[in-house]
């Protein structure tokens, strides 16, 4: 069996800052690594091909420097490198990437490709998807367990109710998440001793295909259908206070939740269409995800922003319902803003699976052409929706912070980077536009019951055989982590909590606040809480109101997982844990003597 692994070479986040005179990512002396989700893939190989015989080629795109990433592998115990390396080849995005790893990944051949399920730098979580559109293959994002077993593969997915177990037909691509294994870690020393013996091969445009032109649109900028148009340090400023007690921290945070407010108000009301008048009007479009058939509050809050967007292009409101027996969620969306609902009601619908999906969509995409096409970054919406950007190759952005209209009826993105601090302002060039954008950036309209809307049924042609089929559903209370996306209050805990057992109490104290409970990476690798509830640069980004962190220490890889939440609150023992400087409000003590009388007073207020 042949493994290909797609790997990027990544500034480190933590060392990357914005020139404040020229407003541009400063690069000198910023040192650059492995992207860490794909060490985990390129592990995962390794241990396939040990177990099952064949080879493991690592594959990178990148300038000349990028070739340090490809060594690191090779010291790991990957078999061969493969170099893609050309000036044609530079400022590419997701779709221009991917449409170039596809065509390397024909040339070479392959049983089967893994990456990580993103990059810790740009965030989009597109690539694989997008990558296995290109090659037409089947894929699977987050899994965090793969065996191989008479030919096929078996693989297990991370979504937000739990997980999913999977049979896939190879080829096939698939992004696994930190949790399949622990990495290998060479040293540097080792890195530099690892001979290449020919086992690192430098591939230029004219590798793979003929005819390169100067200005070849299947590569680089020229072929990427979006543009950054600026670059924005959003690096929030938190006000590392100190409260003696938690009855003066409690009056510390009400006074702040008042100063800050909430995400982004929406409004019934619709603005006026932007650009000359008259003109041609266009209607912004919301997929909208349901669990256990009632929609997500994502979806909500995208439905009310879709208002503000519709009226700036002069069009409609419309939600994007796929499923099974939607006449509930048809009413919940019209009460939420939907001024028209397209509703795919298929019975194959009725439970998420990356395949239906993503055809089902590409069936709407392409035959309503929507203007505007907004999708909730959901363990699914990250799935189906690179999958159908990259089958019509449309420009698509990422988990998205914020969105506007220009005069012109293009769709402002702008697209948190390196962590959250960094944002960069996008536009795409295609119609339909495509975005995934992040829960809890804006506020669901209040509910109108007496609100009414024109409802269109859309049936969907044959739908391919599946390429992957459910083996089995794991999806329990104590699995689910999409609470988190909605929720106005979290509390996070991290090893300062000092043990599981001290959960039952915390999470007895979050429901008292309607608080939906998170983890830091140290406490989700130590299994007290699933991996999907892990917030960080590895895990999820959550925004909500109030976040209160619990015996978490404050490395950087958790603190970006925050970057948009409204006030945090630190809670630790030790007095010089860096979550301080990052919280707004803290209090220094044993949290089971500072949480419960800060839950007293906060209870009923947040």
């Amino acid at each position: 069996m042949k493994i290909v692994v797609l790997v990027k070479q990544v500034p480190n986040p933590q060392h990357v800052r914005l020139d404040p005179e020229t407003r541009r990512l400063v690069r000198e002396g910023v040192p650059l690594e492995l992207n860490e989700l794909d060490v985990y893939a390129v592990t995962e190989a390794i241990r396939l091909r040990d177990a099952h015989g064949g080879e493991v080629v690592v594959m990178t795109m990148g300038p000349p420097q990028a070739e340090e990433a490809l060594r690191t592998t090779l010291a790991m115990g990957a078999d061969r490198a493969i170099h893609l390396s050309d000036r044609v080849f530079a400022v590419a995005d997701t779709i221009g990437t991917s449409r170039t790893l596809a065509l390397a990944v024909e040339k070479e051949g392959a049983d089967l490709v893994l990456c990580g399920r993103k990059t810790v730098d740009s965030e989009t979580w597109q690539v694989p998807p997008e990558t296995a559109a290109f090659l037409g293959w089947p894929q699977l994002t987050s899994a965090d367990r793969l065996e191989l077993q008479d030919g096929s593969l078996r693989a297990r997915r991370e979504t937000d109710e739990g997980f999913d177990t999977y049979e896939l037909e190879l080829p096939a691509l698939v992004s696994v998440t930190e949790g399949i294994n622990r990495g290998i870690w060479p040293a540097k020393r080792d890195v530099e001793a690892t001979p290449t013996d020919g086992r690192l091969a430098v591939w230029t445009a004219s590798d793979l295909v003929d005819d390169v032109q100067e200005d070849d649109r299947r590569f680089g900028q020229t072929g990427s259908p979006t543009r950054v148009l600026a670059v924005k340090d959003v690096t929030p400023q938190r006000r590392g206070e100190l409260a003696p007690s938690p009855h003066e921290a409690a009056e510390r945070i009400l006074a702040l939740l008042a100063e800050t407010g909430g995400p982004q108000t929406s409004s019934w009301e619709k603005p006026e269409r932007l650009g000359e008048k008259p003109g041609r009007s266009y209607d912004c479009w919301t997929v909208v995800e349901l669990v256990d058939g009632s929609p997500r509050r994502v979806s909500l809050e995208l439905l009310g922003k879709g208002r503000e967007l519709a009226g700036k292009l002069g069009g409609a409101d419309v939600a994007l319902i796929l499923g099974h027996g939607l006449d509930d969620a048809t009413r919940v969306a019209v009460r939420h803003g939907a001024e028209r609902v397209a509703v795919v009601d298929d019975e194959r619908l009725a439970a998420y699976h990356p395949d239906t999906y993503a055809a089902a969509l590409n069936h709407v995409v392409d035959t309503e052409r929507p203007h505007v096409l907004l999708i909730p970054s959901t363990a699914s919406g990250r799935d189906y929706g690179p999958r159908v950007a990259g089958e019509l190759e449309l420009g698509m952005t990422g988990d998205c912070v914020d969105l506007g209209i220009d005069k012109a009826g293009r769709l402002i993105q702008y697209k948190p980077a390196y962590g959250g601090n960094i944002v960069s302002v996008i536009m795409g060039a295609t119609t339909p536009q495509l975005a995934t954008v992040r829960p809890g950036m804006f506020s669901p309209v209040e509910p109108r019951e007496d609100s009414e809307a024109e409802v269109v049924d859309i049936s969907i042609p044959a739908l391919p055989e599946p390429r992957t089929r459910l083996l089995e559903r794991e999806h329990r209370p104590d699995t689910a982590a999409y609470e988190l996306d909605a929720a106005r209050v979290c509390l996070c805990v991290g090893k300062g909590i000092g043990g599981p057992g001290a959960l039952p109490e915390i999470e007895a104290l979050a429901a008292r606040l309607g608080a939906a409970v998170g983890a830091s990476r140290d406490v989700a690798d130590a299994g007290w809480l699933p991996k999907n509830r892990q917030i960080g640069l590895t895990g999820r980004a959550i925004a909500p109101r109030l976040l209160v962190e619990i015996g978490v220490r404050g490395a950087f890889e958790h603190l970006v997982g925050s970057v948009k939440a409204g006030v945090i609150v630190a809670l630790n023992a030790n007095e010089r844990a860096p979550i301080f400087e990052h919280a707004d409000v803290g209090l220094v003590g044993d949290w089971q003597e500072t949480l419960p009388p800060l839950v007293d007073r906060l209870e009923g207020k947040v």
